[in-house]
């Protein structure tokens, strides 16, 4: 969706929850608010993709709409025949559900490098091969994905977000459907509590609502 369009849907969703009493809706200036909203999707991707990560939303990632991407792999440790690939460092990764490399017998679920099973990529007794190929998840800024054994390229399937994005308004802002209504409902929370509106936890609340994330746990 357009950043028009996304200003259109917030501006939409205070008045409907609201029935048209929100504070906000009588104020003159509509371009203040619309400016408000802009510098506020930054802010609200990147608590998006926090949220969702961890949240019920990712149980079935194909349900949200999965990005399948081809990303050229680099040494890591060459003598122990581990690649790495490197995350688009514009695009908040919320979920890695599937690695493969091209010439391995068959995809993983990557872990992350924090689990002990990581450690199997060091040990000379159970290094991953093409048959029993290994992948673990590297937390940095970008994201990078860890590859046994090293391969030239790999498709990775992921959930993810962009992130320092273009307000302008016919920028094309890609959410997936199952967390739209997230993002919109969370800039409305910002823009209420921008002009202190009483409204505001209500925008929050229902935000969290369609992750299914429990109020009392955030």
């Amino acid at each position: 969706m357009t950043v028009s369009e996304i200003i259109k849907q917030v501006r939409w969703c205070i008045d409907e929850e609201s029935n048209n009493t929100s504070d906000i809706t009588d104020e003159k200036d509509d371009i203040y608010m619309d400016n408000i909203i802009r510098a506020k999707i930054n802010d609200a991707l990147h608590w998006l993709a926090i949220t969702a990560a961890s949240s019920s939303v990712l149980s079935d990632s194909k349900l949200i709409g999965t990005t399948t991407s081809t990303i050229k792999v680099t040494d890591y440790d060459a003598t122990r025949n581990i690649g790495v690939i490197t995350m688009d460092e514009n695009t908040e990764v919320i979920n890695i559900s599937r690695v493969r490399g091209d010439s391995w017998y068959k995809a993983v679920a990557p872990i992350e490098d924090t689990d002990d099973e990581a450690l199997m990529m060091f040990d000379d007794t159970s290094m991953g091969t093409v048959d029993r190929p290994q992948a673990a998840i590297m937390r940095e800024t970008p994201i990078r994905i860890l590859l046994q054994p090293k391969t030239t390229e790999a498709v990775i399937s992921y959930v993810g977000l962009p992130k320092n994005v273009n307000t302008d308004s016919e920028t094309e802002i890609s959410v997936p459907d199952k967390l739209k209504n997230a993002f919109v409902y969370y800039i409305a929370f910002l823009l209420l509590s921008a002009y202190d509106d009483t409204k505001a936890s209500q925008m929050y609340t229902i935000a969290l609502q369609q992750l299914g994330v429990n109020q009392s746990s955030k």
